[in-house]
């Protein structure tokens, strides 16, 4: 027998499970659900609700977005964790017992990759990232200087500090949400990117006015 717990929020799996205030209990066997009910997790603590959960008897967790600390608790019960799942309760749970949760991408948050994508694309970036960064410096040194040269000229002083101001401004607003994370509403999922000084709970929902968590 296997006993599921779903993050809920309004029939759907809550965006942010640290601040989630209830689960759907599902258990199985052999793949059939032979008992399902609601629970509440309202745990002020991280080991309050790690600490609920194993009182449940809960095996696996299927929630959205976990804080680190959060879900290093709950692994130390013994409980297996799938993170970052969005969708509907009923379209998730159907698809967690019919094995396609897991390998499948379709109910996977935005911006969340299957399998560690994210530290792949970051190794990667940092291997080639030397060489790349060589190469942009040599073609800068010979031909490339010239030539950006001439099209600076070309558009003139004003066309060409625009052009290179949006540049720089969408890869500082990328850069600082790469360094400091992101802020996610807790209510209706929404995110931006951290501000740095400016802790996620003084902020307030754009969408729904809900006080900010950080990611």
């Amino acid at each position: 027998m296997v006993k599921a717990a779903f993050a809920s929020w309004n029939d759907r799996i809550a965006p942010v499970f640290d601040v989630a205030q209830w689960i759907e209990l599902v258990e199985t066997d052999t793949g059939h659900i032979i008992n399902r009910n609601k629970a509440s997790v309202a745990g002020e603590t991280p080991s309050q609700k790690a600490s609920r959960l194993a009182e449940l008897e809960v095996g696996i967790l299927v929630c959205g977005a976990i804080s680190r600390p959060m879900q290093a608790i709950i692994t130390a019960y013994g409980i297996e964790v799938i993170p970052f799942i969005a969708g509907d309760l009923q379209e998730v749970i159907q698809a967690w017992l019919c094995g396609k949760l897991a390998g499948s991408d379709e109910y996977l948050m935005p911006g969340c990759q299957r399998g560690g994508g994210r530290r792949l694309k970051k190794m990667r970036e940092t291997k080639g990232g030397q060489s790349m960064s060589n190469g942009n410096r040599r073609g800068k040194g010979r031909s490339g200087g010239r030539k950006d040269a001439g099209i600076a000229n070309r558009q003139g002083p004003k066309r060409a500090g625009q052009r290179q101001g949006g540049r720089s401004g969408r890869s500082g607003a990328s850069g600082q949400a790469a360094a400091y994370g992101t802020c996610v509403c807790p209510q209706c999922g929404y995110q931006e990117p951290h501000e740095r000084g400016l802790p996620c709970m003084d902020k307030k929902c754009a969408q729904c006015g809900a006080v900010m968590t950080r990611q």
